[in-house]
């Protein structure tokens, strides 16, 4: 039995019909897909953008007061220099204090939304290859390098627990209206080893701590820049 060529054409424009219907739902349902994740990208950027934003006002916050810590060494390390107690006991409690308390604030970026981007292939769908770099160099290069700088300022932090206050005893109130990240302590009484204080060990301790919060400033640097500049790019991105 031969087959009719009109049949042999309808079978072969039905079946041509039934596989483009296939490959455009694929099609159509992939684009779908697409525009879906699009839009969950620009929405993880949009809170990218926010995060950013405060962790650029934390920087600015810790780095406000690791300027006054470094300030509040310097002075000292100048009045230990000679060899003689210039500043009164009442000053040196209040500049230690400020040291002690300040020098390992750390810096915790906010990194939720980039493990969101990053977990969800989001990251992929970003146009710019420079916004790519600059958020995989913040969230792991930097985040690493300034995880190691907190890690040894709280050790210093420690040391200067055991070692120096015993001799530089510094008690301290907190302000009633202070944030528990960024409470600020005001002297209530003080005992000042003179002897301790002139000593290089207390010389040594200073300039350590010096040199310590010195990096972590020059880290936060680092880092307001690379802030400024997911700022700039993320508007791009979404704009």
């Amino acid at each position: 039995m031969k087959l009719n060529p009109i049949n042999y054409v309808r079978y072969l424009l039905e079946f041509v019909i039934i596989i483009t219907g296939v490959v455009l739902s694929f099609y159509l349902d992939d684009l779908r897909q697409l525009g879906e994740k699009e839009s969950y990208k620009d929405t993880l950027i949009e809170e990218l953008l926010v995060t950013s934003q405060e962790d650029l006002k934390q920087i600015e916050k810790i780095t406000e007061d690791l300027t006054i810590v470094q300030k509040n060494i310097a002075e000292i390390l100048a009045d230990i220099e000679d060899g003689r107690k210039d500043l009164n006991d009442a000053e040196v409690a209040e500049k230690y204090l400020f040291i002690i308390q300040k020098m390992s604030v750390s810096f915790f970026p906010q990194n939720g939304t980039f493990n969101q981007l990053i977990s969800t292939g989001s990251i992929e769908l970003i146009d710019s290859k420079e916004f790519r770099r600059v958020l995989l160099n913040n969230y792991t290069h930097y985040y690493d390098r300034n995880s190691a700088n907190n890690r040894t300022l709280d050790d210093l932090y420690l040391a200067f627990g055991a070692n120096i206050d015993p001799k530089i005893t510094v008690t301290s109130t907190e302000q009633d209206d202070a944030s528990f990240i960024y409470s600020d302590m005001v002297v209530s009484s003080y005992d000042i080893d003179q002897k301790f204080y002139l000593s290089n060990t207390f010389k040594a301790y200073l300039l350590t701590a010096q040199s310590m919060v010195g990096k972590n400033i020059d880290m936060l640097q680092i880092f307001s820049k690379s802030y400024k500049e997911i700022i700039a790019l993320a508007n791009k991105e979404i704009s």
